[in-house]
């Protein structure tokens, strides 16, 4: 009777095998599409976010240039010169917030 079950080990550990190979297989190819896409997308909200900032530092820096020698005495004064830096800090912790809500909501939708 030993013989039989020392025979059917083989072919177990091969079923077993060829089955976690399959299914590690299907996990690394989903898992990697998953990532590409989500990749691609902080791509491009990193992106977006940066020519934003562009954008809107192009602007300020066109109207100081234009603006009259007064006005920008007198912002001096009101307007801090680390301003920049704050309004940099300030959205980007707007980003992480939202990034951070969002990924909770994805994993309670994936969850519930």
């Amino acid at each position: 009777m030993a013989i039989p079950v020392i025979a059917g080990i083989p072919w177990l550990a091969g079923v077993i095998g060829g089955l976690f190979s399959a299914v590690f297989s299907y996990l690394s190819a989903f898992l990697t599409k998953r990532f590409a896409i989500v990749a691609a997308a902080i791509t491009v909200l990193v992106g977006i976010t940066t020519a934003f900032f562009a954008a809107i530092n192009a602007l300020v820096t066109g109207l100081a240039i234009v603006a009259p020698a007064e006005l920008s005495i007198a912002a001096g004064l009101v307007v801090p010169s680390n301003a920049t830096a704050c309004a940099t800090a300030y959205i980007t912790a707007l980003i992480v917030r939202w990034a951070y809500q969002w990924n909770v909501k994805i994993v309670q939708y994936k969850l519930f």
